[in-house]
């Protein structure tokens, strides 16, 4: 009851400052009055007497902020400074529903209020996706088996699911084909609990088995070989592009800058909370135009353990890959209007990892510009 007390309490006041938001920052002449007035008395609002009130609409909201402070600033900022920052991520977390974590991630800091609303916050993103398609798209990404079925033709290699639906004989038939397998969890993300495994024998593999089918859903797959080219950033992880893809009346558009992710040495997924480093890429080269980014603000003109120098580097078979994903789309259901795919390349050509509902983040990070103005065009 508590907690859905909370919920309904912060869905009040956000939706009361959409409405502000509307209504005062329209061409009318009032289009300064929300950032510059209601917005800040909002945020001061919620931060009086230690968060006595913010505490009660945002119960994480003070932790989250704290944690991104101790991450993204010195030890030494002054008091003064950071109650500044408290505020403004306050503001920013009202009106454009940009966490702690992106604020710093978008370099708000160092943006003006104009320039930060063409920025997609995931808070958003998930919103606007969930108000369109409901759960049954979303149910269709985030299962990866069943979204392995959809999509079968594209993967180019066998899967098998472990849950109460499929039996043990399926996952020691896999096993006999594929001793060496690849294992996530079905409704995973961020790379979490992402394995390689190899049991020695099948009296191994009945324990993995069993160990698995105890400890939630799984998805086992053949691994990916990654050609060479791709190796050469990192080859201890499978290297992947993203691209958000949106079918639209007008066809298949991904020109929202995709990006590509390379693993760092000794990690098997290439996922940013995993150490990656992501990197934008040009949608009509195919070639690298960023520098090398990460998920904490660093930089990099270089892989730091490959050595791979980021901007210019031509993704192979480019053309390729940018068929293959408009060929995937225009395949899935037409509920699936939006669909962020991750591919490999390999020494036959590019290969399908998974599709995503999402995670528009890391693109706007490597551009150091949001995309909020074209997601809402395509996905509308």
């Amino acid at each position: 009851m508590r907690d859905q007390i909370i919920c309904l309490i912060e869905k009040t006041i956000l939706k009361t400052d959409r409405f502000l938001h509307r209504t005062f920052s329209s061409n009318d002449g009032t289009e300064g009055l929300y950032p510059n007035q209601i917005l800040p008395k909002e945020g001061a609002f919620l931060r009086w007497n230690n968060y006595f009130f913010g505490r009660k609409a945002f119960p994480h909201l003070k932790n989250y902020i704290d944690i991104a402070i101790r991450e993204n600033m010195p030890e030494s900022i002054q008091p003064e400074e950071r109650r500044r920052l408290e505020k403004d991520m306050l503001q920013c977390q009202l009106a454009l529903e940009i966490t702690p974590l992106e604020y710093f991630l978008f370099d708000f800091p160092h943006l003006s209020y104009s320039e930060r609303t063409t920025y997609l916050s995931d808070a958003e993103r998930w919103r606007v996706l969930h108000e369109i398609f409901g759960e049954k798209v979303r149910s269709d990404h985030s299962d990866k088996w069943r979204f392995y079925q959809l999509a079968k033709p594209y993967f180019h290699r066998e899967a098998c699911k472990v849950g109460p639906d499929a039996t043990k004989e399926d996952f020691m038939d896999f096993f006999s084909r594929h001793p060496r397998f690849f294992v996530k969890e079905l409704n995973g993300c961020f790379g979490k609990n992402a394995y390689m495994l190899e049991p020695k024998d099948k009296e191994k593999a009945e324990a993995v088995y069993k160990k698995l089918y105890e400890n939630g859903l799984w998805i086992l797959e053949e691994p990916i070989i990654q050609s060479k080219e791709m190796s050469s950033w990192n080859s201890t992880s499978v290297n992947t592009v993203r691209v958000a893809s949106f079918l639209t009346r007008e066809g298949v558009h991904h020109n929202v800058m995709p990006f590509f992710r390379a693993g760092r040495k000794g990690f098997i997924v290439d996922n940013g909370f995993r150490g990656g480093i992501g990197a934008g890429i040009d949608v009509e080269t195919g070639k690298v135009c960023t520098e090398g980014f990460d998920e904490h603000g660093h930089h990099y003109e270089q892989h730091p353990d490959s050595g791979v120098h980021y901007m210019g580097w031509q993704m192979p078979d480019w053309d390729a890959l940018l068929r293959l994903t408009e060929e995937m789309h225009r395949s899935l259901p037409s509920c699936h209007r939006y669909v962020a795919f991750d591919l490999a390349h390999t020494a036959q050509g590019w290969v399908l990892v998974e599709g995503n509902w999402g995670q528009m983040l890391y693109n706007q990070r490597g551009a150091r510009k949001g995309v909020r103005k074209e997601f809402l065009e395509y996905i509308s």
